[in-house]
């Protein structure tokens, strides 16, 4: 005589982990793909950073030359000569040559980071789309190889539960 007790209540399972684990590698391959739009995002942001840094180090040079001109108009509208207006013409354009000595510096400072951080963002951007896009493309196979061999697994119970005679 046979009785209800079949295994097919557990096929169910069984396919709802395969479609888990189809989902899974999926997600590890999606992810490999997101550090790649990343890393190239990355790459931008260091190029916009750099450029506001040199843009702020321009600015401030020029309001430095600015103001030097403006001191050095009011020393010209003076009533003095000889050595202290020559002292003073000879004091402007020291500092203005200090301010563009400074920002050149500034500005190749600039640069040689945004360099150095560029060089390290693509070999960052290189591993990401070589070894992380590899290990994630792996994880992604070995999952999707675990959901087939799962669905098998159910297909092969459900198979020998329809054999299945329970009897008394």
């Amino acid at each position: 005589m046979a009785t209800g007790g079949k295994i097919g209540a557990n096929l169910a399972d069984l396919l709802q982990t395969a479609g888990v684990m189809t989902d899974t590698g999926t997600a590890a391959a999606q992810s490999s793909a997101r550090a790649s739009r990343l890393s190239a995002q990355m790459e931008a942001e260091i190029g916009d950073v750099t450029t506001a840094l040199a843009t702020h180090f321009t600015a401030m040079a020029d309001e430095l030359r600015a103001r030097i001109a403006q001191a050095k108009h009011r020393l010209a509208a003076t009533d003095w000569q000889g050595n202290s207006q020559a002292a003073a013409t000879e004091a402007e354009a020291a500092l203005n040559h200090d301010v563009n000595r400074v920002l050149d510096q500034a500005l190749r400072s600039t640069e040689e980071f945004k360099i150095f951080m560029l060089r390290r963002a693509r070999d960052f951007t290189s591993t990401v789309d070589s070894d992380f896009r590899t290990l994630m493309g792996t994880i992604d196979a070995a999952y999707q190889q675990l959901a087939n061999a799962s669905k098998t697994f159910a297909e092969n119970l459900q198979a020998a539960d329809k054999s299945i005679t329970f009897t008394r």
